[in-house]
């Protein structure tokens, strides 16, 4: 069969539970962890890094197309996710041996 979605399919189900499960438990965590108390100043923490990079996208994504052109800019991200794929490998790494396991 020319057209077989049931990967497709199956793959957009599995994204769509996972974001829904994300956008409930990014809600929740915070608040059952820390109290409704600190959970407003907590959540506008949280969302501040995240609304100020979608903010600043566009801008800087023209910007830099204007600059770099279009291969300059493809290559700008891909060493931008590169560095963010290093930079959560050392979270991990920190997260479950520590600082000093992680150095040595």
């Amino acid at each position: 069969m020319a057209l077989d979605l049931q990967l497709p399919a199956l793959a957009m189900i599995l994204y769509g539970a996972g974001n829904g499960v994300f956008s409930i438990a990014r809600g929740a965590l915070p608040l059952a962890l820390f109290g409704p108390e600190r959970y407003p100043a907590l959540m506008g923490r949280l969302a501040r890094p995240a609304l100020l990079a979608q903010a600043g996208a566009p801008v800087f994504g023209g910007a830099l197309l204007s600059v770099l052109g279009p291969d300059g800019t493809l290559a700008v991200i891909a060493a931008l996710g590169l560095i963010n794929f290093a930079l959560a490998g050392i979270l991990v790494r920190v997260c479950f041996t520590g600082w000093r396991g992680a150095r040595g």
